[in-house]
């Protein structure tokens, strides 16, 4: 069954945004082959947070206003879309924890997985570690 949609990780959002983050060109070569790019309050937050945080922007922080104002231009575009979590995302969490050791990304990631499986979505990141979740619908995108 093919994804409805794509939920992009932070990761992938930040790469977008930022021409001057070293995974940028890549996004950009990517954005064309997603299926309606897709956002929820985790990588919304996240996203904003990223903006916001000195060690990751640098000379090009963002103060938290000018952080929403990124997010919601972003959003005004119609390719973007923002989704509010699906009903039962929680039967779908709970398993992708069980077993696992703890780990600095483990509740996020095991959410976003349980996001876009619930969703019907595929999930896509820079970051290979979801690859750790069986029967997860997903792309990494390669720098």
């Amino acid at each position: 069954m093919s994804a409805i949609a794509d939920l992009l990780d932070v990761n992938v959002w930040l790469a977008f945004a930022v021409e001057g983050h070293p995974h940028h060109k890549a996004s950009l070569k990517a954005w064309s082959d997603l299926k309606r790019p897709s956002l929820c309050r985790i990588t919304q937050l996240g996203f904003m947070r990223l903006l916001c945080n000195r060690q990751v922007m640098g000379s090009l922080t963002f103060e938290p206003e000018a952080a929403w104002a990124e997010c919601e231009q972003m959003l005004a575009d119609d390719a973007v879309h923002f989704l509010d979590e699906p009903a039962g995302l929680e039967t779908n969490l709970k398993p992708l924890i069980k077993g696992a050791k703890a780990a600095r990304d483990l509740w996020t990631d095991a959410y976003l997985a349980a996001f876009a499986k619930t969703a019907g979505m595929r999930l896509v990141s820079f970051d290979s570690g979801f690859a750790r979740f069986k029967d997860l619908d997903y792309l990494i995108l390669r720098a």
